[in-house]
């Protein structure tokens, strides 16, 4: 027996995960029956757990974003001491980094 990956074996690439699917679907209709009570017992949270429960369920909605590091510039008086074209240089350089990631 060849070590590695075998040809045309397992689940094609880009195919949906059957497995998955079936458990996003039930997890949907499970919120969608207990939709009240989930209401009910969020509302009965102290302000902190709500912000904590908040904040722990946008990780589910919303994409994570990559850190930028900023290179050459150590403090904000660096980037005070900058030129407006300096300035706009930098945005420049940074918003390619981040449509590159």
């Amino acid at each position: 027996m060849r070590g590695g990956k075998r040809e045309n074996s397992g689940r094609p690439k880009g195919s949906s995960n059957k497995d998955l699917k079936t458990l996003r679907t039930r997890i949907e209709s499970l919120l969608d029956e207990q939709w009240d009570n989930v209401i009910n017992d969020f509302e009965e949270l102290s302000a902190k757990e709500r912000i904590d429960t908040i904040i722990k369920l946008l990780e589910y909605a919303l994409p994570k974003l990559n850190r930028t590091e900023i290179e050459s510039i150590t403090s904000i008086e660096d980037f005070v001491e900058m030129t407006p074209q300096e300035r706009q240089e930098r945005i420049r350089v940074l918003q390619n980094k981040l449509n590159n990631n």
